[in-house]
Parts: C-alpha cells; structure tokens; sequence
C-alpha cells in the first residue's frame, strides 16, 4: 500500500466514525427511553451512547469485525456474560460505578446488533478499498441524514427462539434468534426505513431478553431465602 492510499483510508474513516455515531446515539437514545419507560430503570445515557459508539473507536474491536459471520458468536457471548454478571444485581439500587459498567456493556452490544440490520454490514462491504469505503460513508451519510425524520417503528419480532428451546445453551438460542432476525432483514428490499426499523427492533428485543432473564434470576435468588 502507498503512503496515499493508506492517508486516504484514515481521512475517510474519521468522516465514517463522525457519521456512524449520529445514527448509533439515536438508537442508544431509544433504547434509554424503552428501558425506563419498560422497567423503570434509569441508566447511565452517556456511558450507553458512548458504548453505541466505542466499537468504531477503541482499538480492541478493530479486532471483533462488525459482520455477522464474524462476531456473532462474539456478541452472544457478551449478552450472556452481561446477564450472568447482573443476575443478581438490583438495577433499583444500582451502585454508581454499576450502572455505568451496565449502560457501556449495553451500547456496546446494540452497536453490534445494529450493524448486523444495516445494508453495507449485511452485504459485505468490507471497505478494503477506497472506492468501497467512499461507497460505505455516503450510504451511512444518507441513512443518518434519513433517520432525524424517519418515524420508527418497532416490528413485531417472534422472540420465541429466545425462550423455548430448552435443549441448547443460552449462548446458542440468543445466536440462533439474533440470525432469525437478520435473515427476516434481509428477506425484504434494502431501505434506509428497514434498516433503522430493524436496528432498533433487535436492540429492543435483545435488551428485554437481558432484563427479563436477571430479573428470572433474582425471583429464585428472593426464593432462596422464603
């Protein structure tokens, strides 16, 4: 690689991040409002928009690549370990230092989820050249733009796969739902309304499955001692 080509892909990935970002916070920013007005839990919304957004900054997830086939398994894994972390926690109590811990984990995974239901993650767009990266930024320009007037909608998502399958490891069903639900995305055309729809509908999903299932854990904890 010349010193210019590589210059230009640093030029042109600032510019990516700053646009990403826009529409990642939005995302965080609903899933804050679904949180509290689902649970009454109040996290922390600057450690959650800025999970949102860590993945297109921090050095460590240039190594968990924002593809599905590559960091499924990986993100599963953080939802699980999030629960497990937080079984026995009470998110009406929360410790300060807790609740930021929790809100970063959290945006963190939504970030994730929401490259998975967004058109140049799903179909490969792996900017490995300047022309593929230009391409990426302008769809990403264009959907950020598109989503300050976009009116979401939460999708009626079957979230059966979550719950019912009792023969496979908690790890395995989240995976197994996460690739149900991008398969139904890309069963429809490509549009900006589909992939915000989307993004947000999985996030929600997903972070109602990690809270219903702490507060499954805390119910037999309270058991415990009747």
């Amino acid at each position: 690689m010349t010193v210019k080509f590589i210059t230009d892909i640093m030029n042109v990935e600032k510019k990516v991040f700053r646009i990403l970002a826009e529409t990642h916070t939005l995302i965080a920013d609903k899933l804050f409002n679904r949180v509290y007005s689902e649970y009454g839990i109040r996290l922390n919304k600057k450690k959650l928009r800025w999970g949102s957004v860590a993945p297109d900054y921090l050095p460590y997830y240039k190594f968990k690549r924002h593809y599905l086939e590559e960091s499924i398994g990986y993100i599963s894994s953080e939802i699980v370990n999030l629960i497990y972390i937080s079984r026995y926690v009470d998110f009406y109590n929360m410790k300060p230092f807790f609740k930021r811990f929790f809100s970063k984990r959290l945006g963190i995974i939504s970030h994730y989820l929401c490259d998975f239901t967004t058109k140049p993650h799903a179909i490969r767009e792996t900017c490995t050249n300047i022309e593929d990266l230009k391409s990426h930024i302008k769809y990403e320009k264009d959907l950020a733009k598109y989503s300050l007037k976009h009116e979401f909608k939460v999708l009626d998502i079957d979230n059966s796969l979550l719950y019912s399958n009792h023969f496979i490891t908690m790890r395995q069903s989240v995976e197994q739902f996460v690739r149900f639900v991008v398969d139904k995305y890309l069963e429809n055309e490509f549009s900006f309304e589909n992939d915000l729809d989307y993004a947000m509908s999985l996030s929600f999903s997903i972070c109602d499955f990690i809270f219903e299932t702490i507060f499954i854990y805390s119910e037999e904890m309270e058991l415990q001692f009747i």
